[in-house]
């Protein structure tokens, strides 16, 4: 599989300018004003450093000279001078380090800071609608590339580059026809470099692609070990990754020996080189054209340009080698982000509010002619707590999104507090929102770092253990003897140490101590027996009436929103004839939606759930 692009040497230097494009934006997006100018500081060091190095030949040829002379006081002037030189290279590089060290450690933490900027700055929907290219996967492994290919810059091409330009200057300033051989040198090497690394390049890509896919299926098994070993697959997924890396393998270790075979003639040319540039600098000798003095530091920058060509080109592979994963790192980060908060937008008062479902219509596709959400109407008041009750498929995982803004709908409005949604400060609507998701989000860390998670730092020392344990026996959660180290005990990655029902109460308190103004609770007690279930359930609605906040309970199970104050049953859009509102029934009691709502009626007859007062 090769790249369609990269057919001959013109297309590969055409492709060099999307290259450069790419590494362009990696320098003004991850390098800050303390890096840059520690890269001046640096390309002025190592240019100092090459010129000082670059004189230890020349000073060996004076010295050789003076010894054939026998002239004591040139030879002294080279031993002295080979001397200082030594000294003066030794404080050059030590202020080199500093500065390589300067600049890796600053773009590491630009690197950190801006990809997170840029991650997690793309709305929800965003996530949801580019899940394959903004993923964990993805940014890591663009990370690691930009790690590898600065190193590169830093360690090998500045001075590569900088040694190369410098000794062919000094050689065709001593010997105008020693730099011509050189340079004619140059131009061959630098094509053949082409051809190879465009080879490397076409052919490394789908290569890539491959060991990404390798690591995602990887890192999914690994994630997801518990399916893999009750599902009887360990051994077989062993097999399975062993047998697509070998595959992959054998086509990575095709091309690098293809590369590493093509050193021969990249070392035949510089020997022929260096050995004709040699044979001038001795035929002159020989005539008496050219002292030893000259001859020695032409030889040695002859073979010193020949060597710089053969790094530099490795640096080019290894660039192009990452330059895919750096591409996909720069498409997934400079996604446009559709959600934005509008120039007017209004901050939301810290304050019970309305909101009011407009004529709400969304699709995710514009093939879509039906969409998900199609003329929906309804509202919920302060301190009002609502039930949406509908068929898989209905809409329901929709809204809630459009709720919290993780995209715009396409048709109708969303009020809150009487302000479009739209118009309203994202982050100003966020702190007065929980969301209890019905798959628990737990994080590594303490007990209490996931609990406090959604505060600020004065919240959090605001919130006392007598607090976080009061709250916990109203939820009914209780870990008996798994708090080894109280509320400090870690709950492992993803909150492996907890089962499903204490993951789930901890997103509840969590949300519960954010104090909000309206939480969306998505099924949260789908993981607890019934018994437990109905004590957090009282708990829940404990809360809300105590703090009068409003809530939205997205119902899975009809058992869990029978306390509830309105009810809300929704039609799938599939279903709707022509300008039908997609909203079938709205009732303030089962008993009263049980008589308006056929779909209530036959979801209750499924579930089996008895309605007070209906025989």
């Amino acid at each position: 599989m090769v790249r369609q692009d990269q057919h001959t040497i013109r297309d590969y230097v055409a492709a060099m300018g999307e290259t450069y494009s790419i590494l362009r934006w990696c320098w003004d997006e991850f390098v800050n004003d303390i890096s840059r100018k520690a890269v001046r500081k640096l390309l002025c060091f190592s240019t100092c450093g090459r010129l000082v190095s670059l004189l230890y030949p020349w000073l060996m040829g004076l010295g050789i000279d003076a010894l054939i002379n026998h002239d004591a006081k040139m030879a002294v002037m080279a031993v002295v001078g080979t001397a200082f030189n030594y000294v003066i290279g030794a404080f050059i590089e030590r202020f080199s380090g500093h500065a390589i060290e300067l600049v890796l450690g600053e773009n590491l933490r630009t690197i950190d800071r801006r990809s997170n900027e840029m991650f997690f700055e793309k709305e929800l929907g965003l996530h949801l609608e580019e899940g394959t290219e903004l993923t964990q996967a993805n940014m890591e492994k663009g990370y690691n590339r930009l790690h590898t290919v600065q190193g590169s810059f830093l360690w090998t091409g500045i001075d590569s580059a900088l040694t190369l330009i410098i000794t062919w200057l000094m050689l065709s300033f001593l010997s105008p026809t020693s730099g011509g051989i050189i340079f004619v040198f140059l131009g061959v090497n630098t094509l053949v470099s082409l051809g190879f690394n465009r080879f490397i390049m076409v052919n490394m890509e789908p290569v890539d692609a491959m060991f990404r896919a390798i690591n995602l299926h990887r890192n999914g098994r690994q994630e997801g070990v518990e399916r893999v070993i009750t599902s009887g697959r360990r051994n077989s997924e062993i097999e399975e990754m062993d047998e697509a890396f070998r595959k992959v393998i054998l086509e990575d270790r095709r091309i690098w020996f293809t590369y590493v075979n093509s050193t021969v003639l990249r070392s035949v040319l510089s020997g022929f080189a260096v050995t004709l540039t040699g044979l001038y600098a001795g035929y002159q000798v020989w005539i008496g054209a050219m002292s030893i003095a000259e001859l020695v530091p032409i030889l040695t920058w002859a073979g010193m340009a020949s060597s710089q060509i053969r790094l530099l080109a490795r640096v080019e592979r290894e660039v192009n080698w990452c330059i895919p994963s750096l591409r996909s790192l720069k498409e997934a980060l400079t996604m446009e982000c559709k959600v934005l908060d509008a120039p007017d937008a209004v901050e939301l008062p810290d304050e019970p509010l309305t909101i009011e479902i407009n004529n709400l219509g969304h699709t995710y596709s514009d093939k879509d002619a039906k969409g998900v959400l199609r003329h929906v109407f309804f509202s919920i008041a302060p301190g009002e707590i609502v039930a949406l009750i509908g068929r898989t498929g209905c809409g329901k995982s929709t809204l809630t999104r459009l709720l919290q803004r993780y995209m715009d709908p396409m048709q109708g409005s969303i009020l809150v507090g009487g302000h479009d949604l739209r118009s309203v400060i994202q982050e100003s609507w966020r702190s007065l929102v929980a969301f209890i998701p019905q798959r628990s989000q737990v994080f590594d860390g303490t007990l209490r770092d996931n609990i406090l998670y959604g505060l600020t730092g004065d919240e959090r020392l605001s919130v006392t253990d007598e607090k976080i344990l009061q709250l916990m026996a109203v939820l009914c959660i209780d870990f008996g003897s798994r708090l080894t180290n109280g509320l400090d005990t870690r709950v492992g990655r993803r909150g492996m140490k907890l089962s499903g029902g204490e993951a789930q109460r901890v997103m509840i308190l969590a949300a519960v101590l954010r104090k909000p103004r309206f939480m969306i609770i998505d099924e949260a007690t789908s993981s607890l027996d019934a018994v437990t279930q109905a004590a957090v359930q009282a708990g829940i609605y404990k809360i809300l009436r105590e703090s009068g906040a409003s809530a939205l309970i997205i119902a899975h199970r009809l058992s869990t929103v029978m306390h509830c104050d309105k009810y809300v049953v929704m039609k799938p859009v599939d279903s709707l004839i022509n300008g039908d509102p997609q909203v079938e029934s709205i009732a303030h009691s089962p008993a009263e939606l049980h008589q308006v709502s056929p779909i209530f009626r036959r979801l209750a007859d499924l579930e089996g759930v008895r309605i007070a007062g209906i025989q």
